[in-house]
């Protein structure tokens, strides 16, 4: 017997994907994540230095469209839950939102020629449709996983090369941007900036497009014939979807301290180690750590599951951050390669939380018979957006207790303070974090056995309808 057909054999429900839809899913992600990047990334740059918008106002403007962004991405969960087309219920989406989520990547970085409050009602209105499109494309993306295969081991490998698209796709913007903005711009960096915007622009279109082409879902008739979920069938199933509420809390929780702990890290840089001019040497080899380890980690999730790479994610975490206060006064040559080891361990934790989510699906359609990823991709998606809003409030409120000030020589409270902010305070969270994983008991050999329970149950309701049905023509 193959390895294909042995995993066909434990667990029914499993389509086996192939090399070419792996990447060709993996590059989804790569097209997906160019906008979030580029946004995240520089847009606050552009609106205050480019644009020429004050900074209270750039701020107010990004952090409404945060707001905007954590509302909508349930709602697109629900309604791509409720889709049912003949190409699929989330490649549509993919397909017909890839050129509007272009267009309004490249409107929210061009400058018109507007001033004043035309300009910031302008601003403000392109951002907001950015986030829009964006999250039109993007939760569907992150649901088409759990219908590419509901094989525990198969969701790893896709898993993994979805987060090394990811990855390459954040290197490429965090690199590229801003001097592609400086050359395209002949001077003048708001069009440098709206040019790169559109280069960028059409490799996202590209990159969904292959990954809608190369991609399909797996459904069996059963499932085509369930009834669309109630809101009330979708609170009922996250109501008792413990093994989903688990994982949300670890990533809310670990997103808030990796945010607190990478952006305090860029000020750590300048004020304690005088190294500001390093920044994109340890940021590029944070990303190629990144890149470098999922694969790995990958290849441990088959062998150990899943919930050991999250232990030990937290556990590198942990170690790292304790090392990091403890060596805090060494030289940027050992505390550099110190941080950029903890890439390691979010390798763990990006491929871990990445590959056990789908599997929370199963979970909850087991307990009630509702099946809405899409709607738990939505949750988990306002998560991770409304720990990055807590993160920078409680690093806001961190920077003032110190007494730090920008661009001007740091106290010694202010410099030991930053040790804490780029040490401590993320590592707590990241304890909170390995205490929450150990509880996570959702691993291969019980998600077979789940999918297995649901396949039979259906085959029992399908066999008493035909029964029924034939009773009737009688």
């Amino acid at each position: 017997m193959t390895v294909a057909a042995q995993k066909i054999a434990a667990d029914p429900g499993a389509a086996i994907t192939t090399l070419r839809s792996r990447i060709g899913f993996g590059f989804g992600d790569f097209g997906v994540s160019i906008g979030w990047n580029i946004t995240n990334t520089f847009v606050l740059f552009y609106y205050t230095d480019a644009v020429g918008l004050p900074n209270a106002v750039a701020g107010t403007i990004i952090m409404a469209a945060m707001i905007w962004d954590g509302i909508t991405d349930p709602v697109i969960g629900v309604l791509a839950s409720w889709t049912r087309t003949r190409w699929g219920r989330y490649r549509p989406y993919m397909l017909f939102g890839c050129i509007p989520l272009a267009l309004s990547l490249a409107l929210m970085f061009h400058r018109p020629d507007l001033e004043g409050t035309e300009l910031i009602v302008f601003v403000a209105a392109t951002h907001l449709l950015f986030r829009t499109c964006y999250t039109v494309v993007a939760i569907p993306y992150s649901a088409l996983i759990a219908r590419l295969s509901r094989n525990a081991d198969e969701r790893s490998s896709l898993a993994v090369w979805r987060l090394l698209f990811a990855t390459i796709s954040g290197a490429l913007v965090a690199g590229l941007t801003l001097d592609l903005s400086k050359a395209l711009g002949d001077g003048d960096l708001a069009v440098g900036f709206g040019r790169t915007a559109m280069i960028f622009a059409a490799f996202s279109v590209a990159a969904i497009l292959v990954c809608v082409a190369v991609t399909r879902e797996s459904e069996s008739q059963a499932d085509i014939d369930q009834p669309l979920p109630s809101i009330g069938n979708i609170l009922q199933m996250l109501s008792k979807n413990s093994a989903f509420w688990l994982l949300f809390a670890i990533l809310f929780i670990g997103g808030t301290g990796s945010t607190i702990g990478g952006k305090s890290g860029l000020y750590f840089l300048k004020y304690n180690l005088e190294s500001e001019s390093l920044f994109g040497l340890f940021a590029g080899g944070y990303a190629l750590t990144i890149a470098l380890s999922v694969p790995f980690w990958g290849w441990i999730a088959k062998r150990r599951g899943k919930k050991f790479v999250l232990l030990s994610a937290f556990s590198i975490a942990i170690t790292v951050n304790g090392a990091l206060f403890l060596l805090a006064h060494a030289s940027p040559l050992i505390i550099i390669p110190l941080m950029i080891l903890g890439a390691v361990g979010a390798g763990a934790v990006f491929l871990s939380i990445s590959a056990a989510m789908p599997d929370t699906v199963e979970f909850g359609e087991l307990k009630t018979g509702v099946r809405a990823e899409a709607v738990i991709y939505g949750l988990m998606a306002f998560a991770q957006k409304v720990s990055l809003g807590v993160a920078v409030g409680i690093l806001g409120f961190g920077l003032d207790l110190i007494g730090y000030r920008a661009n001007e020589v740091q106290t010694a409270e202010a410099t030991e303070g930053l040790i804490y902010l780029v040490s401590l305070v993320p590592m707590s969270f990241y304890i909170v974090c390995l205490v929450l994983a150990r509880r996570f008991d959702l691993d291969q050999s019980r998600h077979a056995e789940i999918v297995r329970e649901i396949a039979a149950k259906k085959r029992i309701a399908s066999d008493g309808a035909a029964g029924t049905s034939k009773s009737q023509g009688r």
